[in-house]
């Protein structure tokens, strides 16, 4: 009885922070928005259980709008961690990464950090998030010169969404 319980325990330990739903971005301005996105289980203890954007970072021309069911995003290579002393490369397309994985079962997107270009030309940058990520704390909007970037979550038939919204 005792397995039962904590079986059913982390079962649902492991629902509650699936990544589950996609990543929506949504560029309204006319800049480049180069991000490297960070996902993470919050009922981990420590810090060490996160996967992210490790080469190439996400580029999102100007007025575009992309939206990412999973980590197998063409061409991508992520940083995997699940220890505090090792940290693996994985493709996208790797099994634990795609939906129903088990990293991606147990993970959430939690952390943008971003860079405007124009014409090439690097312009202001920093960091928006889930605000519940204590490992990389950062704020849910933030202003630059040529942008507001901002992080919220919507919650449709038991997919949750994750946006970021730069206007």
């Amino acid at each position: 009885m005792k397995k039962l319980l904590i079986i059913i325990g982390l079962l649902s330990i492991s629902s509650a922070f699936a990544q589950g739903g996609p990543l929506v971005i949504n560029n309204f301005t006319t800049y480049d928005f180069h991000t490297r996105v960070t996902a993470a289980n919050l009922a981990t203890p420590g810090c060490y259980f996160y996967v992210t954007l490790d080469n190439p970072e996400l580029v999102i021309s100007g007025n575009t709008n992309v939206s990412y069911s999973s980590y197998n995003i063409p061409g991508t290579i992520w940083k995997v961690s699940t220890s505090p002393t090792s940290a693996n490369p994985r493709p996208g397309s790797h099994p634990s990464l795609a939906p129903g994985g088990v990293i991606s079962n147990n993970t959430k997107w939690v952390v943008s950090q971003f860079q405007f270009y124009q014409s090439g030309t690097p312009l202001s940058s920093g960091a928006v998030g889930d605000t519940s990520y204590t490992c990389n704390p950062v704020p849910n909007t933030y202003s630059t010169p040529e942008a507001v970037v901002e992080w919220f979550t919507v919650t449709s038939g038991g997919t949750t969404y994750t946006y970021l919204q730069v206007l």
